[in-house]
């Protein structure tokens, strides 16, 4: 029985993991060679492509009435990308360049908009006018980010550029699209069983159903992203993947924001979100220093920011065992 739950959830992992990854290897990709005006405005939309396993579990939790387990997900999804991805890419990378073609103000601007749905599990609820204010939040850093050609005029060109990436040709065939349609229709179905599963194991245990988001869930939906950042290593672009991971957890707040739209008010428990919350606010003032005295992430740099990690999966097993 055990064992039977245990390999669907593992084979639904492995589903998003192999489907998600070749999505975010053409956004990669496209990425690489983005040098237009709309530069930032276009990494966000390509962020928001690269969340699409966190948007399989987000559609499914909301669903299935548990949107603790989205919540959960997508406020450990960023702690995964700015305390173990980014900071993984300047260990192996030997340090890795910032370039994210933001001004300073757009950049503290784009750590609170990623920080906004840690500090709203605060309380231990997560209510309407939250998710309406993170939603403002990120559209007024998007009208900011606007540059020279417009915003439709840049998602455009941007979906267009990974539709090719995806397709290896300029014009989409039939098979094409029922080839990518066939793939996401796989991705939001492994996300039906990954909640079912989650659900299971967290009642089995006896913890809150956010823990499964919070740990397992947020380095499995994003073990695409790792593969992304282990082959940028070994290309020696590893300043490049930044920009993606940028606009990933962003994303990740914007999908959060969504959630108490779909699903009203609703309750979590509050332990393991305030661990998060004070482990990302210490990730992103980090990173926000290392950012601003060189634009170099250094290895040691990076190393710090892992070992926050480390001590974030301590203190969450701790207080999940205790």
């Amino acid at each position: 029985m055990l064992l039977t739950h245990a390999l669907l959830f593992l084979l639904a992992l492995a589903v998003i993991w192999v489907l998600s990854g070749s999505v975010i290897a053409a956004v990669d990709r496209v990425a690489q060679r983005y040098d237009k005006p709309g530069f930032a405005v276009a990494f966000f939309i390509l962020g928001l492509m690269t969340s699409i396993g966190e948007l399989s579990v987000a559609f499914n939790s909301s669903l299935k009435g548990v949107p603790q387990i989205s919540a959960g997900n997508l406020v450990g999804a960023s702690v995964v990308i700015f305390l173990l991805i980014i900071p993984m890419l300047a260990v192996f990378s030997h340090g890795v360049e910032l370039s994210h073609a933001l001004t300073p103000g757009n950049l503290i601007l784009t750590l609170l908009v990623i920080l906004l749905p840690a500090l709203a599990t605060l309380d231990g609820s997560v209510i309407p006018q939250e998710g309406i204010l993170i939603l403002l939040f990120y559209v007024s850093l998007l009208y900011r980010l606007k540059k020279k050609r417009s915003f439709e005029e840049t998602v455009e060109s941007t979906v267009e550029d990974v539709r090719e990436e995806l397709t290896h040709r300029r014009r989409a065939t039939f098979l094409d699209i029922l080839h990518i349609t066939g793939a996401a229709v796989l991705i939001f179905i492994a996300g039906n069983i990954l909640v079912e599963e989650s659900v299971f194991f967290t009642t089995r245990l006896g913890v809150p159903a956010s823990v499964a988001g919070l740990i397992v869930l947020s380095i499995g939906t994003n073990v695409p992203e790792i593969i992304i950042a282990v082959r940028s290593v070994l290309s020696h672009h590893a300043d490049i993947a930044f920009g993606d991971y940028l606009g990933s957890a962003a994303a990740n707040a914007l999908l959060f924001g969504l959630l108490p739209l779909v699903n009203g008010t609703f309750l979590i428990h509050q332990g393991e979100f305030l661990i998060s919350f004070g482990i990302l606010l210490i990730g992103l003032l980090l990173f926000l220093t290392f950012a601003r005295s060189k634009n170099i992430l250094s290895r040691r740099e990076g190393g710090i920011m892992c070992a926050v990690y480390g001590f974030f999966l301590t203190a969450q097993i701790l207080l999940m065992t205790s």
